[in-house]
C-alpha cells in the first residue's frame, strides 16, 4: 500500500530527473545542431567551388577555323580554368601567345617522382623564353601535393583537378591511372606532342625544341 509520504515523494523526483535531463541534452543537442549547420556550410561552399573550376569554354575566336578541340597533337586541347596550390587560379587560355608545357601528376605516382625534376630543371632554363610549365595535381589534398612540391623544389605553378574532370576531358593515358602525362603546346595554342607515361630526356628535348623553337 502507497503512503502519502510515497506519494508526495515522486512528483519531486520527476522533477528533479527532468531537470537533470534537460541539463544534459539541451546543451549536446546545441552542440550536434552547430555541427551539423557547420558542415552543411562547408559542403555548399565546396559545391560551388566545383561550379567554378574546371572545363571551360574557350574565348571566342580564340580557337583557328577547322581546328578540333582535342588534347591530341595538331589539336587544341579543351580550355580549363583552375585553382592554384597557393590558392589563386589559372586559366590554360590565358597562356596563349607563350610555349606551355602541361604535365599531370600525383605523388604517389613513381614515374611522376621521376621526371619531376626534369620539369624542374626544364623551367629554370627556359623561363627567359616564355616557357610555363603547368603542374595539373590529379584528386589529391592540397597537403600532399604541397609537400611534393616542397620535396622537389618545384616553382612553376601547380593547379589541382580536384575532381579529374580535366583529366577525363584530355583522355590522359599513363600507365598508372593515367598519370603521368605530358603535353607540348605551341604559342598558337596548338598541341604538338604528345607523352603518355614516363618521359624520357629525349622526349623532353624534342617537345621543348618544337614549341620554343617558334618565332
Amino acid at each position: 500500500m502507497t503512503t502519502p509520504h510515497e506519494l508526495e515523494d515522486r512528483p519531486q523526483s520527476r522533477r528533479e530527473w527532468s531537470g537533470w535531463l534537460r541539463s544534459l541534452v539541451l546543451p549536446v543537442g546545441m552542440v550536434v545542431a552547430i555541427v551539423a549547420g557547420l558542415l552543411w556550410y562547408e559542403s555548399r561552399g565546396s559545391s560551388d567551388e566545383a561550379g567554378v573550376y574546371g572545363i571551360v569554354e574557350p574565348p571566342a575566336g580564340s580557337v583557328a577555323p577547322g581546328v578540333a578541340l582535342a588534347a591530341e597533337k595538331g589539336k587544341a586541347p579543351p580550355d580549363f580554368y583552375l585553382e592554384t596550390l597557393d590558392g589563386g587560379a589559372l586559366r590554360l587560355s590565358d597562356l596563349r601567345g607563350r610555349p606551355v608545357l602541361v604535365n599531370f601528376w600525383a605523388s604517389w605516382c613513381a614515374p611522376c617522382r621521376q621526371e619531376t625534376p626534369d620539369f624542374v630543371r626544364a623551367h629554370e632554363a627556359n623561363a627567359a623564353s616564355g616557357l610555363v610549365i603547368v603542374g595539373v595535381n590529379l584528386q589529391e589534398a592540397d597537403a600532399q601535393a604541397r609537400r611534393f612540391v616542397r620535396e622537389f623544389g618545384v616553382q612553376y605553378p601547380v593547379v589541382m583537378d580536384r575532381r579529374g574532370e580535366v583529366a577525363a576531358a584530355w583522355r590522359i593515358g599513363g600507365p598508372t591511372q593515367g598519370l603521368p602525362a605530358t603535353y607540348f603546346i605551341d604559342r598558337y595554342g596548338i598541341v604538338q606532342k604528345v607523352v603518355l607515361g614516363a618521359l624520357r630526356e629525349r622526349d623532353l628535348a624534342e617537345g621543348l625544341a618544337l614549341i620554343l623553337g617558334q618565332d
